[in-house]
């Protein structure tokens, strides 16, 4: 997502969130990065579990 970028540890791994303070000034924005940044999470955290198909 523009103007939503994240820190990485020297393996790579997603450390943290920098979001431009520009996005903040439409309401509507807000809930679009964070319901991102919950997606970003929910796949960081799941990434080693087996695939069901």
């Amino acid at each position: 997502m523009k103007g939503v970028s994240y820190l990485t540890d020297e393996v790579g791994q997603k450390k943290a969130v920098v979001i431009d303070l520009e996005l903040l000034k439409h309401r509507e924005n807000l809930a679009d990065i964070l319901e991102d940044i919950e997606d970003a999470v929910a796949i960081e955290t799941r990434k080693d579990e087996e695939s069901v198909d």
